[in-house]
């Protein structure tokens, strides 16, 4: 008989238990080739799959990997945050832990905490990298955007920034403007393929009240997402860099998303200056929102 799969929808990074970014997750993933598991998340349909495989004697970690329509990526935070929580709830884990799960970018931290009857999981992000980005390639960026030159929040450099896998980051005057962006997706991808970047990440700063939750979205049409829902890994970039610009050594801020594909959610991001380097914690809620048995013929 074909083995049968387990496997979940989750919003992740929910907002006040509602909204959040629709991510599949695997749970107990067998020995499967790269087609085979490509297929599955093909077949689950949403823009990002995590497939787990449980810890053994021989390898202590959660193992995951993260499939898109384009293939496999190294790394997912909305992928790991929905990943856990399905776990949580599929085994009835209860109380609060630290574990460790290996992906393709190595070994990284996630943390579970049980609080006010819910859940939320944190990923403790690799060093946070940044690059500088020509005048010239930030005008192709612009271009194919469609945004103006001077909508860019002065101060506020276009940088290229990498927990492992790079994304442009370009910050924008008003959330009016970053509402209406409406990029040139195949310009937008050749540029990103051009520069060895999956994506761009435009925000909003409400820079007359900083406390307030910061205001973002995720084009990453490299890698066959032409907006992404909520992106994690770009907002822990993106506290590194606020850390970078303002000189401070922690910061914690959220960082809206998802508003405009009707999914409103939030991501939680912890940020640290420490020896030299950008040391962020990615986190938030999630829940589950459909469960789905898969009987697969291989």
């Amino acid at each position: 008989m074909a083995p049968e799969l387990k496997a979940y929808k989750v919003a992740a990074f929910t907002k006040d238990n509602s909204g959040g970014s629709p991510t599949g997750v695997v749970l107990n993933t067998p020995e499967l080739l790269d087609e085979q598991l490509q297929f599955i998340a093909d077949q689950i349909g949403l823009s990002h799959t995590a497939f787990v495989m449980e810890p053994t004697a021989q390898n202590p970690f959660v193992g995951i990997r993260f499939f898109c329509p384009n293939g496999e990526i190294l790394n997912c935070g909305h992928g790991t945050i929905a990943a856990h929580y399905a776990r949580i709830k599929h085994f009835n884990i209860e109380g609060n832990l630290v574990l460790f799960q290996q992906g393709k970018e190595g070994v990284q931290q996630v943390e579970i905490v049980h609080q006010n009857h819910q859940v939320a999981v944190f990923l403790k992000q690799n060093p946070i990298q940044f690059g500088t980005v020509d005048f010239s390639t930030v005008l192709q960026l612009l271009d194919a955007l469609s945004i103006d030159q001077d909508e860019l929040i002065d101060g506020f450099p276009v940088v290229m920034a990498s927990p492992g896998s790079n994304r442009f980051l370009i910050g924008v005057k008003s959330l009016s403007c970053l509402d209406q962006i409406n990029p040139d997706f195949d310009q937008l991808k050749l540029l990103c393929q051009r520069n060895n970047a999956i994506g761009c990440f435009a925000y909003y700063i409400d820079r007359l009240n900083p406390t307030a939750e910061l205001s973002a979205r995720m084009f990453a049409p490299a890698i066959g997402i032409d907006e992404d829902v909520i992106n994690g890994n770009s907002s822990g970039c993106l506290a590194a860099y606020l850390l970078k610009l303002n000189g401070q050594n922690s910061l914690e801020i959220c960082i809206r998303q998802g508003h405009r594909l009707n999914c409103e959610g939030l991501v939680h991001v912890k940020g640290q200056r420490a020896e030299g380097q950008f040391k962020t914690i990615i986190g938030g809620t999630a829940k589950i929102t459909e469960e789905i048995s898969l009987r697969m013929r291989f």
